[in-house]
């Protein structure tokens, strides 16, 4: 919300948190995924790493029972498990099992460039080899430019058998570049030669209808009717997104039970009538992000989540491209090679590029049309502007990763090994994401509803998975647990709305009173932390997790303490 997603952020309280897995007893492992931990008010939500192990036998039946199923306790799916719009932890962890990408990283994080036949990389004094389906090779020409060629293994398949090539990494791409394209991934980003000329001259009736507001008169790219029809779309999908927003907030103890749009309106920082109506705290909402749908959209689904466009009933007729201008009907800097490799031409060096080169191979005679792919005649598998065969699949994916998706039935994701991945089919047949309330995470592996969870992790969650294990420990002969640094942190922020000199929010005034709260919960920020997390979460000086490579390191020159 406005307080939430517009506030002043100061990072003053921030703490890097250890996560933890808990698993029945002391098996083998069998499979690995993500998950995301649950943290007080004073955190922000971050994600584990979760490892697996087996139900309820012992560990010798366990190797001889391949047809056992590893059930995962997990949060709350969206249903969008396709590798192209998997947007919250929980999706893109039900879409990576069963999705393909071009390169992998080894336990540090770094980029593996040659899988094709396996890397050998050290950690913690132990070696171990890495593989992917391709090959990466990066060469910085005299122009400026730079090369990332992509040289894949020629045995790879789909869960379906159809082999893996080229054009289905190339398809891929294309989806993730249309100038239409409104998933997570910001590959279009990168400066790749040609993307501007591609993606400009044309955007989707939507965007263009937000833009051009309720009071428009020029109908040149779409007749009355329709800016009608969406409008009024819009109006009745808005009381759903303000309804979905409150009800967040009221489960998160925003806002009061008693009377949940007040509350709401309050932490917005701006006034409603009594007895405002959903529709009409929308209209109040809308006009506080200055009538700007696309940015009041993208901020409250920062905050909370709620997905707008979900919730329009004919969002996918706006959602399709409308030209504008000129448009290139290809990107000159994405060349095949051959069946089994590609090159991207970046105009200049990008150093963070090479962590969006693990690019998602999906497959296009599924997820498009192999009839409309014909590179030579600048054809990628869909019409260009148009990306709702693409969508009709978000639901039910194939790839060819280590998993075969099933089905998706009362909360229940169920995988099965395939046979066909390119690394060998997996020992554990079956797979279960089951949801899960987050209070029924830890009852739920001691009573083998499932085999591994990730239970948000304070003292009182250690405190009670020792009480599980006779020895009294957090693994034993009940639970084994195991602690991960966390790639993420928590911080305190501010509205500037609510904490203010008068009414003047940006005042210096007002400004210095925001310092000196924040510079106050700065001096106590060890107390606060050790009280709730004790040793399990460090306190950091900067806005990043000590885990990234990025984190600035007490050594390194200018490091200072936050706030001294």
């Amino acid at each position: 919300m406005k307080s939430f997603a517009k506030k002043l952020a100061l990072i003053m309280a921030t703490v890097m948190v250890l996560s933890t897995f808990a698993a029945c007893g002391e098996k083998a492992p069998a499979a690995s995924t993500e998950a995301s931990t649950e943290a007080p008010a004073s955190t922000e939500t971050s994600s584990s790493d979760e490892a697996a192990a087996s139900t309820d036998a012992p560990a010798t039946e366990v190797a001889d029972s391949a047809e056992k199923t590893l059930v995962v306790g997990y949060d709350t799916f969206s249903s969008k498990f396709s590798p192209f719009f998997a947007t919250s932890a929980y999706d893109q962890d039900a879409a990576a099992m069963v999705t393909l990408s071009m390169l992998n990283s080894d336990r540090e994080g770094n980029v593996v460039t040659k899988g094709v036949n396996g890397e050998v990389r050290p950690f913690n004094g132990t070696d171990y080899t890495y593989y992917a389906i391709s090959d990466l090779d990066v060469v910085e020409n005299a122009d400026g430019t730079v090369d990332y060629t992509f040289k894949m293994r020629d045995d790879v398949k789909f869960s379906d058998g159809t082999p893996v090539t080229i054009n289905d990494a190339i398809f891929s791409l294309y989806v993730l570049c249309d100038p239409t394209y409104d998933g997570s991934s910001t590959v279009y980003a990168l400066p790749i030669v040609g993307m501007d000329e591609y993606r400009s001259g044309m955007d989707t009736t939507f965007n263009l209808l937000v833009a051009a507001g309720k009071d428009n008169t020029d109908f040149s790219l779409w007749d009355e009717a329709t800016q009608t029809a969406f409008w009024a779309d819009v109006e009745q999908a808005g009381a759903h997104f303000v309804q979905d927003i409150i009800d967040y907030c009221v489960a998160a103890g925003y806002a009061t039970a008693e009377d949940p749009a007040a509350s709401v309106i309050a932490l917005w920082g701006f006034e409603a009538p009594e007895g405002a109506t959903t529709a009409e705290i929308f209209d109040i909402m809308l006009g506080e992000y200055g009538n700007d749908l696309a940015a009041m959209t993208e901020a409250e689904k920062a905050s909370t989540g709620a997905e707008f466009a979900d919730l329009m009933e004919n969002y996918a007729a706006y959602a399709t491209g409308v030209e504008t201008g000129a448009s290139a009907d290809h990107i000159s800097g994405i060349v095949k090679n051959d069946d089994y490799s590609m090159t991207i031409k970046l105009s200049k060096v990008d150093a963070t590029a090479i962590y969006q080169m693990d690019l998602t191979v999906a497959p296009m005679h599924y997820y498009g049309d192999a009839s409309l792919y014909d590179y030579d005649n600048n054809k990628f598998g869909f019409n260009k502007g148009d990306i709702s065969i693409v969508k009709d699949k978000t639901t039910k994916p194939l790839g060819g990763g280590a998993y075969k998706f099933v089905n998706f039935e009362n909360g229940v994701i169920t995988y099965e090994a395939n046979e066909n991945y390119y690394l060998g089919t997996p020992v554990t047949k079956y797979v279960q994401f089951k949801e899960t309330p987050s209070t029924d995470k830890l009852t739920g592996v001691t009573s083998g509803t499932f085999d591994i969870t990730d239970p948000s992790m304070n003292l009182e969650t250690l405190k009670n998975i020792k009480s599980y294990n006779s020895n009294g420990e957090v693994s034993g002969d009940v639970i084994t647990t195991a602690l991960v640094d966390n790639l993420g942190y928590g911080y305190m922020g501010i509205s500037a709305h609510n904490v203010a000199v008068g009414e003047t929010p940006d005042s210096e005034e007002s400004k210095s009173l925001r310092k000196a709260f924040a510079t106050l919960f700065a001096c106590y920020r060890d107390t606060v932390i050790n009280s709730y997390y004790g040793e399990m979460a460090s306190v950091i000086q900067y806005p990043i997790s000590n885990t990234s490579w990025a984190a600035p390191k007490p050594a390194d020159e200018g490091y200072r303490l936050a706030y001294s």
